[in-house]
C-alpha cells in the first residue's frame, strides 16, 4: 500500500509542475503575477465547493475552530505564498529549478518537523540517509542551474 500511495503522490508532484506552468501562462494575460495567483485560488475555491457538494460533506462547525491553535489557519496563506512565488520565479529561473529548490526546502522543513514531531505529528528521527538525500538534491539543483 505504501508503494501505491507513494506513486499517487509522485503523480501529484507531476501535476505541480503543470500547475506552475499553467499559472505562469495565465499571468501573461493579466497585469501582475498576484492576479494569476488570485484567479488560480478562486478556481480552486470553486472546485472545492463542488467537491464538497458532490461528497455531501457537512457545513463546517465554525464554533469548533475557536479551540484550534492559531497556526492551523496558516495553510491557505502558505499555499498563496507558494503559488505566487512559483508564478513569479518560473519565468526567471525555469520550472525545473523552481520545483527542485522548492522540494529541497520542503524536505529540509519536513525533516525538522518529523524529527521533533511539530504540529502534533509523530516523531520520525532524522537519519544520515535523509540528510544525504537532501544534500544530493541540493547538488542536483546546482547541476540543474549550471547546465
Amino acid at each position: 500500500m505504501k508503494l501505491l500511495y507513494t506513486t499517487i503522490v509522485l503523480l501529484i508532484g507531476f501535476l505541480l509542475a503543470i500547475q506552475g506552468s499553467i499559472n505562469t501562462q495565465l499571468t501573461t494575460y493579466l497585469k501582475h503575477p498576484m492576479q494569476g495567483a488570485l484567479i488560480s485560488f478562486f478556481v480552486g475555491f470553486l472546485a472545492l465547493l463542488a467537491l464538497n457538494f458532490i461528497f455531501k460533506t457537512e457545513v463546517p462547525n465554525w464554533g469548533h475552530l475557536n479551540t484550534a491553535p492559531w497556526y492551523v489557519f496558516a495553510g491557505g496563506l502558505l499555499g498563496a505564498i507558494f503559488v505566487s512565488s512559483v508564478i513569479f520565479f518560473i519565468p526567471k529561473i525555469g520550472v525545473t529549478t523552481v520545483l527542485a529548490a522548492s522540494i529541497a526546502g520542503q524536505l529540509i522543513a519536513a525533516s525538522v518537523i518529523d524529527h521533533f514531531g511539530f504540529f502534533g505529528l509523530a516523531q520520525h528521527p532524522v537519519s544520515m540517509g535523509k540528510i544525504g538525500g537532501i544534500v544530493l538534491l541540493a547538488f542536483g539543483i546546482f547541476l540543474i542551474q549550471k547546465y
